[in-house]
This record gives C-alpha cells, structure tokens and sequence, in this order.
C-alpha cells in the first residue's frame, strides 16, 4: 500500500510541476534592415507573471545577454548590440517564458544574416540612401548621402573597413570612399526621353543593398548660358562704338584745321568793305568838230570841178552821176547811208594814192 503511496505522489508532483510551467512564445520573427535587427514574438497569456528571455545563437558559440538586459515583458526586443562579426556570420534567436523561476520550451527563429554569401532564410539588405537627381553639362547628375557616414552607427557596419561600391544599371563600377560625405556621378544618355529612371544598387563588403529607382523629368540637354552671346555682341558694339567715337574726334579734328587753313588761304583774296568800290562803266567822252562852211567858195572849186584830164583814166568816160568809188578790196555794196556811217568810224590810211 505504502508503495503504490508512493508511486501516486511522484505522478502528482510531476503533475502539479508541469502545469506551473509556463508555455512557450509563438511566432518568433526576425526583421532586419540598415539600422539594427529586432525580433518579435507572441505569446497567449499576458496578465500571468511572465517575462521572456532572449538568446543570440551565431555559428560559432552561443552568446547570452545579462539576464536583466535580455529579460523583457514586451513582445519585442532589438538585439543589435548583442550580434558578434555580423559582417560575416549568420544567427538565430531563441525565446524562452519564464514565470517564478520556471521556464518553458525555447522557442528558435529563422536564420538571418547581414552576409550575401552566407546561408540564411533570411537575408538582411541595407537600404540605398535618396537619390537627388538633376541635369548637368548634358548629363544626369546623381548624387546621394555616403551610407558609410549614414548608417554609421548601425550594427550591419561595426568593424568594418570597407568603402562602398555601387552600380547604376550598367556594369560599370563606381566607388564612394568613407572619407566622403556625399557621393556623386554623371549618366549619359544616348537620346532625349523628357524622363530619365535609373536604378541603383551597392555592397560594402559582403553586405548589399536593396535597389533604389529614381526618376527625373525634364530637359538634361545643356544649352550655352545668355552669357556667351551677350558678352560677345556687347564687346563688339563697344569696340564700334569706341571705334566710332575716335573717327568722329579726328574728324572733327580735321575739320577745325581745315577751316583755319582755309581762312588763313582766303584772307590773301578777302579785301575789306573799305576797300571795296563799285566799277562803273561810262561812255567814253568823243570831242565833236563843228566845221563850218567858208564863205568863199571859190577856193574849193579847184577841188570841185576838175577836168576831165585830171581824173584818172579809170573814171574817164564816166558822167557824174556814174561815178563810183572802187575798192582795191573789192565792189562796194554799201549803200550812201552805210557809206557814211563808215567814213566816220573808217579813214582809210591805207587808200592808194594818185599816179
């Protein structure tokens, strides 16, 4: 009897031990990104006395918080600090319900790790900083905060001693130094689109990047700046306007010496108003001989009347009324009133004399 006392108090301690223990969390995850790792789990029954411990399991040796750093009452706790070369290795967490010194069943998460290499359900990306894009000298400027200075701080980058390599839809290589604030590049495109997208991604070390997209629109063709016309067409008026000024100085340079030399000519010709006289014309002053007929006439008759012996032989046979005075230059068509106006004017100095 005694016996079978026995046996039934070991089944009811058993018993009575098994239902204080508390039950496991559920649904243990894991989220990871640029800024640290955060597990999440479940549990049915709050309002009991519980608290949760978390361990960080990597490939090498198992890590375990300070119990009072790693017990929590929330369903969540960020365990960045407490993952070892997350470079390169890979982890798994366990939570475990504890309540008045009882423990229940761990419960495991998925393998994670910041590693591309390495083998892990669930792989930890960081994410690629905002991308300014805008047009440069015809090309798309892309520009973007280092991550190297802005995730820092981040667990995914503790130790480590690489820069940062990144690629914009080609296969082409670029590299951002840590010493670098800000990293930058250009992109040619072949053809105007009015819209450019890109698409980048990196790695530092063996750690990579989720794919940024990024888009610009507008005109990236470069145009020269006004400048380039301006300054060439206002030099060139300015160069004829100075050209301009200087001909017109000489010129009327010019024309003051002229004007001097022209009056210092024309004062040789000029006469004053004194000096000036008007010319007259007056008709020259003839003096007119009155002859008057003498009284005796006789004297004159020897002039008058003269024989027919003492005429020439060329008026002989002429009457008197035939008689006409022949030129040695020729006829004389002259008619009495033209014959006397003549002989006014006419003396004939050079008449032959008598034989």
């Amino acid at each position: 009897f005694f016996r079978h006392l026995g046996h039934i108090r070991i089944v009811l301690l058993l018993t009575m031990k098994s239902v204080s223990r508390p039950s496991p969390p559920a649904s243990v995850s894991i989220q990871c990104d640029s800024y640290g790792v955060e597990v999440r789990w479940e549990y049915p029954d709050l309002d009991q006395d519980v608290q949760f411990q978390v361990k960080v399991i990597h490939d090498y040796n198992e890590r375990t918080s300070n119990i009072t750093q790693n017990l929590t009452r929330s369903l969540h706790l960020n365990i960045s600090s407490m993952l070892f070369n997350p470079a390169y290795n890979r982890y798994y967490v366990t939570v475990t319900a504890v309540r008045g010194g009882e423990e229940s069943e761990p419960t495991l998460s998925d393998i994670f790790s910041y590693n591309k290499y390495a083998t892990a359900k669930i792989m930890c990306y960081l994410d690629f900083p905002e991308v300014e894009l805008s047009p440069k000298d015809g090309k798309l400027h892309v520009q973007f905060t280092n991550p190297l200075q802005l995730y820092r701080n981040s667990p995914a980058l503790r130790g480590l001693t690489d820069n940062l390599k990144y690629f914009i839809e080609t296969e082409v290589t670029e590299t951002c130094e840590m010493k670098q604030n800000t990293c930058e590049t250009s992109v040619v495109f072949s053809e105007y689109r009015g819209e450019y997208c890109i698409n980048l991604t990196g790695k530092i070390g063996q750690r990579f990047f989720n794919l940024r997209s990024s888009c610009f629109t507008g005109d990236i063709r470069s145009y020269p700046p006004v400048t380039v016309y301006v300054y060439p067409v206002l030099g060139v008026v300015l160069t004829l306007l100075f050209i301009t000024g200087i001909i017109m100085l000489l010129v009327s340079m010019c024309n003051s010496e002229m004007k001097k030399k022209v009056h210092l000519m024309f004062q040789y010709f000029t006469v004053s108003s004194e000096e000036c006289r008007t010319l007259r014309v007056e008709p020259e002053a003839y003096s007119v001989v009155k002859i008057e007929q003498s009284e005796n006439t006789k004297e004159q008759d020897p002039f008058l009347e003269m024989s027919d012996d003492e005429l020439p032989s060329s008026t002989k046979g002429l009457g008197s009324g035939e008689l006409e005075v022949k030129s040695p230059y020729g006829p004389n068509d002259l008619v009495g009133s033209e014959q006397s106006n003549l002989s006014d004017f006419y003396d004939c100095p050079h008449a032959p004399g008598k034989e």
